[in-house]
């Protein structure tokens, strides 16, 4: 699922970059529920507002494009809508607020791409959504939150890139959502802070991937989530703390990989898990690693190579 997440993805920020925009534009196909396109562009525009809203309307397609302009606002709620597309594209443009809300809305793509954008706030929400696949990159753009939430929404996925993007946060949370993926990518990024919180949801897939990049934090906590992987990777990457918490999750797999990287603390617990793996090697100095199990038939293998 992640590969085909993964193209979708790669689809949307693609056609962020399609040219022709006008300054606003929307398009309904005539005798139809739904099919509506709408296209905002805002180019050497500060200041701006943007609501779309889909209620009821299906196989919606929404473009947003701020090139050169600041302090905009956009906001897109699919409600009881299936098959939108939505892509909002920051561009050299610094402190834009993008909030996108699936309501009861399934087989969404989200697309939110920041390039050379700075102080950058982006939420998703998929309420009671399924299907739904989220995708929000940040090139060379500090200072940037974001925010993905899936409540009762299952067997979607959520991909979050930081490339030379420095002090971002990231959040992602998955409540009674079950057969998620989420991957998280700090690439020459750092001082960022992921978290992942599964909460009552099983069989989710989390991987955090820290590249050169130094000073992160990262924490995932599977609470009453069965059957979870989570995969965190620092490779030349300093000072990372790694926090992984399986409370009363049975079947879960935990690796940590410090490769090449000094002086990160890496924590697991698992509490009243049962049957669950943990493997964290170090291959790198002045590293320390806690594991604690509070269960029956769990596995823990510790390697320290250098």
């Amino acid at each position: 699922m992640i590969i085909n997440r993964w193209a979708a993805r790669a689809v949307l920020i693609g056609a962020l970059a399609l040219p022709g925009m006008g300054t606003a534009h929307a398009a309904t196909t005539a005798g139809k529920p739904g099919h509506n396109d709408a296209v905002v562009s805002n180019l050497n525009g500060n200041a701006n507002h943007i609501k779309i809203a889909n209620l009821l309307a299906n196989a919606n397609k929404i473009k947003v494009v701020n090139s050169n302009a600041n302090h905009n606002n956009t906001a897109v709620q699919n409600a009881h809508s299936d098959d939108n597309t939505t892509a909002v594209g920051n561009s050299h443009a610094n402190h834009n607020n993008t909030a996108v809300g699936n309501d009861h809305s399934n087989s969404n793509l989200t697309g939110v791409g920041n390039h050379h954008a700075n102080g950058n706030d982006t939420a998703v929400g998929n309420e009671h959504a399924d299907h739904n696949a989220v995708g929000v990159s940040n090139s060379h753009a500090n200072g940037n939150n974001t925010a993905v939430g899936n409540h009762h929404a299952d067997n979607n996925s959520v991909s979050v890139g930081n490339s030379d993007a420095h002090g971002n946060d990231t959040a992602v949370a998955n409540d009674h959502a079950d057969h998620n993926d989420v991957v998280v990518s700090n690439d020459d990024a750092n001082g960022n802070n992921t978290g992942v919180h599964n909460a009552g949801s099983s069989h989710n897939t989390a991987v955090v991937s820290n590249n050169d990049a130094h000073h992160n934090n990262t924490a995932v906590d599977n609470h009453d989530a069965d059957h979870t992987t989570t995969v965190v990777s620092n490779n030349a990457s300093n000072g990372n703390d790694t926090a992984v918490s399986n409370a009363h999750a049975t079947g879960s797999t935990t690796v940590v990989s410090n490769n090449g990287s000094n002086a990160n603390g890496t924590a697991v617990s698992n509490s009243g898990t049962g049957n669950s793996t943990t493997v964290v090697a170090n291959s790198s100095d002045h590293n320390s690693t806690s594991v604690t199990n509070n269960g029956d038939g769990n596995t823990v293998v510790v390697s320290n190579n250098g």
